[in-house]
């Protein structure tokens, strides 16, 4: 029974990494193929971060999001931070770590 379990939890870790990774590869593929097409270059992603306003740039798309909710005195806040995963806080507190 415990190697079934065990079993089940190494297909789903194998899954999100090759989805995950796939997507990955594609997205930095598709940029470097547009590069070498195109005298004019993008880049594979990349976030701007400003006052109350985060822009998202993904292979030359750009899509922009209020952030005002989740400035640190609002009241949404303590929500938002309790109902993120445990995955995004720690890449969150990295990511402040390099800035």
């Amino acid at each position: 029974m415990r190697y079934k379990k065990k079993k089940t939890a190494l297909k789903a870790v194998f899954l999100y990494l090759l989805l995950s990774g796939g997507s990955w590869m594609f997205i930095n593929s598709y940029a470097n193929s547009y590069n070498m097409l195109s005298p004019k270059s993008i880049t594979p992603a990349g976030i701007i971060l400003r006052d109350e306003e985060l822009s998202v740039k993904l292979l030359g798309h750009s899509n922009n999001f209020d952030i005002s909710l989740i400035a640190p005195d609002s009241k949404a806040y303590c929500g938002i931070y309790i109902l993120a995963p445990d995955e995004v806080r720690t890449a969150t507190y990295i990511i402040s770590l390099c800035i």
